[in-house]
C-alpha cells in the first residue's frame, strides 16, 4: 500500500494528462498535423512514466510497512 497521499493524486492527475495527450494527438490525426500529433504522444508517454513513477513501491515505504507489522505484532 503506498502512503503517499501526494503521490497518489499526481498519479491521478496523471492520468488525465495522458488522456488530454491522447485527445490532443487525436485531434492531429485529423486534421493532419504531424507537430500535434508528436506532441500530443509525447505527453502520453510522459504521463504514463510519471503515473508509473508515483504509484511505484520505494524503499520507504517498505520501511514503513515493516514498522506497521512489528507495532501490530507488539499490540497482540
Amino acid at each position: 500500500m503506498v502512503h503517499g497521499e501526494l503521490r497518489i493524486v499526481v498519479a491521478a492527475l496523471a492520468t488525465f494528462v495522458a488522456l488530454f495527450g491522447l485527445g490532443y494527438a487525436i485531434d492531429g490525426l485529423i486534421f493532419d498535423e504531424n507537430d500535434v500529433v508528436l506532441s500530443g504522444m509525447v505527453t502520453v508517454a510522459l504521463a504514463i512514466a510519471a503515473f508509473v513513477v508515483m504509484l511505484t513501491l520505494h524503499p520507504k515505504d517498505l520501511e514503513d510497512l515493516q514498522h506497521l507489522d512489528r507495532h501490530r505484532h507488539r499490540e497482540s
